[in-house]
């Protein structure tokens, strides 16, 4: 196909569409990925806020983040990540750039997002225990904003520097 940015459309529907049509209609979600997806984020948000001075725990037969004795947030399968490391690996794998790059990138974004998603968490636990008629906003819009403005962010920076680069080379 002549023109890249149509193929990356194609390719990408088609790419991240299987893998949401497989979780969906075939694996669903509580799968054993989203079990330990949810355990990882718990533990590590609990751990996080310890670090940062709180008296938190995780509890990981209802996958919850305590503040002392106070359960604040479940982490469930569709808060646990996996979606978002599909679609952003569908888009880097889709663009007309070597593998190299993309084994290399792939990983490190799927860690900033796991990264941004534990930081989520432990603020929503906090915001829960403080704050909690502004959770159900920061749970749905303003920290969703952030944990997809920042993907958004890495996908601009693998455009500008992998994909525009080696379009630049195909032309020449």
């Amino acid at each position: 196909m002549k023109n890249p940015v149509l193929r990356f459309v194609i390719l990408f529907v088609v790419i991240y569409g299987s893998w949401y049509l497989l979780y969906e209609l075939w694996l669903a979600e509580n799968t054993p990925v989203d079990r330990i997806l949810m355990t990882w984020v718990g533990q590590s948000s609990a751990k996080l806020l310890n670090w940062l001075g709180f008296e938190a725990s995780y509890q990981a037969l209802a996958h919850t983040v305590y503040l002392k004795s106070m359960a604040c947030v479940s982490v469930g399968a569709p808060c646990n990540g996996l979606a978002l490391f599909a679609l952003f690996a569908s888009f880097i794998v889709a663009t007309p750039v070597s593998i190299k790059p993309k084994l290399l990138f792939i990983p490190l974004g799927i860690i900033v997002i796991f990264l941004l998603n534990v930081i989520r968490i432990a603020a929503l636990t906090l915001n829960f225990k403080y704050y909690p008629e502004t959770v159900d906003i920061n749970h749905h819009y303003v920290f969703a904003f952030f944990v997809y403005g920042v993907t958004f962010w890495i996908w601009i920076i693998w455009v500008n520097k992998f994909m525009i680069p080696s379009l630049k080379k195909k032309q020449v």
